[in-house]
């Protein structure tokens, strides 16, 4: 039997260990070496202890590929550069307009969970065209969202602000991703917005210390 990870379950390889993300729980964990070895043979297609695979399965890890569609990850390349739009110009109604969907989405993180935040966004993204971050509105939206920092710290606030952001971006027609990612020893999670190469509301400095575990 084939298996691959369940509905809802990311992960990535962050140093020498590998890191989960259940957006069912709001939660990101590790397991042990001998669970995290199985886990790492069955998903390269080799074969592990039943009871290991077993355990795996209980847990909501796992789960058999029959009757699963199969999850492709998306694959962006390295960031290289910032957008030029951070250092653009926007209007205070913009700004605004992004702090009011910044505490939006906390508030629907809070009462609905990331799944459900997810999904919603993965609608809104199929909507978008192909419209340039270079054009008016999104790099207004981009320079907005950049401002906020300024009323509300950075600090904790990355994912609510990331999502926010792809939202907006979307109304604009731009597809951007969101990004989240993590670093092993000591752990952290971070999150940002991407399109190709270009990271529009951080720093590749800053987003390269962590790894993707999540692209939407």
């Amino acid at each position: 039997m084939h298996y691959g990870t369940a509905p809802g379950i990311f992960y990535c390889r962050a140093g020498s260990r590998v890191i989960f993300l259940d957006v069912n729980r709001d939660r990101y964990f590790q397991l042990g070496a001998d669970l995290e070895a199985s886990f790492l043979s069955v998903i390269d297609g080799h074969s592990a202890p039943t009871p290991a695979v077993s355990t795996l399965t209980k847990r909501g890890i796992l789960c058999s590929k029959e009757g699963n569609e199969v999850r492709q990850q998306v694959e962006l390349p390295v960031p290289s550069r910032a957008a030029d739009a951070l250092n653009g110009e926007t209007t205070l109604g913009e700004t605004m307009r992004a702090l009011l969907a910044e505490a939006r989405i906390r508030k629907r993180l809070d009462r609905q969970g990331l799944a459900s935040v997810i999904s919603s966004l993965r609608s809104e993204k199929a909507r978008a065209v192909t419209a340039s971050i270079d054009h008016r509105l999104p790099a207004r939206t981009i320079r907005a969202f950049e401002l906020a920092k300024l009323v509300r710290t950075p600090a904790n606030r990355c994912l609510s602000r990331s999502i926010a952001l792809v939202q907006r971006l979307a109304a604009h027609g731009c597809a951007a991703h969101l990004v989240m990612g993590v670093r092993g020893m000591p752990f952290a999670a971070h999150s940002w917005v991407q399109i190709g190469d270009v990271v529009l509301n951080d720093s590749p400095e800053e987003v390269a210390r962590f790894t993707p575990i999540l692209v939407l």
